[in-house]
């Protein structure tokens, strides 16, 4: 018979033991994809033809979805620089077109240019650091230049090398970030169990 008082389970509102199994799978898919992350990375750094190839399908879906998005904000703009704004998304398309039409000449350009990228970025790095020494910590700043100048010139200074610097800093970036995409995660959920219960 009930006298009206309220069962502390049920007062306590419903049970929170299903989003747990929830929880569990969004963990367990981050780590695999972490892990695939990184076996992509290593496999781009090993200079699989394969492997290298599929960084050119990456770079025209980017472009394509860049150009869609493009196009799709710029309906939103000022008038007087409207056209620009539908220009750079029909370019960015079309380069992404090219870039799975010629994949190997998309990943030369794109080496080049961020071979010199590097270059000039380093240079404009040294030189703001100097002119500012008189901030903290402005020799992190030279020192950050002279890696980009140096990484940048070395690879213009041979054919073929612009290629190889790309393939090792997207190999590196991927690495990283399935690292991050596996170890974020287990962090949290070690947090989560260290916490005290409130």
């Amino acid at each position: 018979m009930s006298n009206g008082s309220v069962e502390p389970d049920r007062a306590a509102g419903p049970s929170r033991s299903p989003a747990r199994p929830a929880r569990g799978w969004a963990l367990a898919g981050s780590v695999v994809l972490g892990l695939l992350t990184v076996v992509y990375g290593l496999l781009v750094m090993s200079l699989r033809p394969a492997a290298i190839a599929t960084l050119a399908v990456l770079v025209g879906f980017a472009f394509i979805v860049t150009g869609i998005t493009q196009i799709s904000l710029a309906g939103g703009m000022d008038r007087s620089w409207r056209w620009l704004a539908y220009l750079s998304g029909v370019v960015s398309v079309i380069a992404g077109i090219a870039a799975f039409a010629w994949p190997g000449l998309t990943l030369l350009v794109l080496a080049v240019v961020i071979a010199w990228a590097l270059v000039i970025n380093g240079v404009v790095r040294i030189v703001g650091s100097v002119a500012n020494r008189d901030r903290d910590l402005w020799w992190l700043g030279l020192l950050a230049g002279a890696v980009e100048l140096l990484l940048g010139l070395w690879a213009i200074s041979a054919p073929g090398r612009e290629v190889l610097l790309l393939v090792n800093l997207v190999g590196i970036y991927l690495i990283v970030a399935g690292l991050d995409a596996i170890v974020d995660p287990l962090a949290g959920r070690r947090r989560e169990r260290t916490e005290p219960v409130r």
